[in-house]
């Protein structure tokens, strides 16, 4: 009976010392299936679809989107965003990972990572890139962006249309 008792009081020590809370400011807890994310997964298919207008219904608009440390208004992303359905066919985020991490010190930011795939509607020509998007929330209401991807192709793929325009 005594080997009992200290095998227990044994075992909730072991246990408890393996799970500590940690309350510093930007820890917290990571959630794949809140509403957040799967409002941002749901953005995520109107890029896709060349139906970013949607955002209108969640980002607040004055919001601030960056692309590499390029700010633009909520209205320009959107329009950046949709533009890209013009320049390629078949948009696709390819094996994408959406979380929503709830900070201890009160922010909230949705994080996507993914491949992300589209064939030039000029050239013919696939492309392929990883990106990282961090969706900054207040509420209910994106208030920012931030987006880091290699643009080379996105600017090759202007460089292209602006030709094709100039010529017809």
């Amino acid at each position: 009976m005594k080997n009992l008792i200290t095998l227990i009081i044994f075992s909730t020590i072991l246990f408890s010392c393996n799970s500590p809370i940690d309350s510093s400011p930007w820890s917290g807890t990571i959630n794949q299936n809140d509403e957040k994310t799967k409002i941002v997964e749901k953005l995520a298919k109107g890029y896709e679809t060349g139906t970013f207008e949607i955002a209108k219904e969640y980002f607040t608009e004055d919001g601030i989107h960056t692309v590499n440390d390029a700010k633009y208004t909520t209205n320009e992303i959107i329009q950046g965003y949709n533009f890209h359905s013009e320049l390629f066919n078949d948009l696709k985020h390819v094996n994408p990972t959406v979380t929503t991490m709830r900070y201890n010190n009160n922010l909230v930011f949705t994080n996507q990572w993914s491949g992300w795939s589209a064939t030039s509607k000029i050239s013919g020509e696939k492309h392929e890139l990883k990106f990282y998007c961090a969706w900054q929330w207040e509420g209910d209401k994106i208030v920012g962006t931030e987006c880091f991807f290699d643009t080379t192709i996105i600017q090759k793929e202007m460089a292209l249309y602006q030709e094709k325009m100039n010529a017809e």
